[in-house]
């Protein structure tokens, strides 16, 4: 599952050019998130800026990273979830002798 997070947005006059995003993906045990910043392609965003929402967001970015039917940051995010999958989590080495209150 994703969820976007929009934390800015970048417009010249009345046009929306670009915008700042954290998206998480998680399954059943793991969470992990990527930020980052795309700038629309000339024709996605297609109506002025304050008639925009949310779910508009979503669509548009979905849509203009979305090459070849391959969305390249959820399938980045979708292979870091399957490698959590698989590994088994450890503590840093620098704190391995470190003593622990109650241990």
């Amino acid at each position: 599952m994703f969820k976007w997070k929009f934390l800015e947005l970048y417009a010249n006059g009345d046009q929306l050019i670009a915008v700042r995003y954290l998206l998480s993906g998680t399954d059943e045990k793991n969470i992990v998130e990527t930020e980052g910043n795309h700038i629309f392609s000339d024709g996605i965003v297609n109506i002025p800026f304050e008639q925009i929402k949310e779910t508009n967001l979503i669509d548009w970015l979905n849509s203009d990273i979305t090459k070849d039917g391959v969305n390249a940051i959820k399938l980045n995010l979708q292979n870091q979830l399957k490698v959590l999958e698989s590994e088994q989590k450890v503590s840093f080495p620098w704190l391995a002798d470190t003593f622990t209150p109650g241990s």
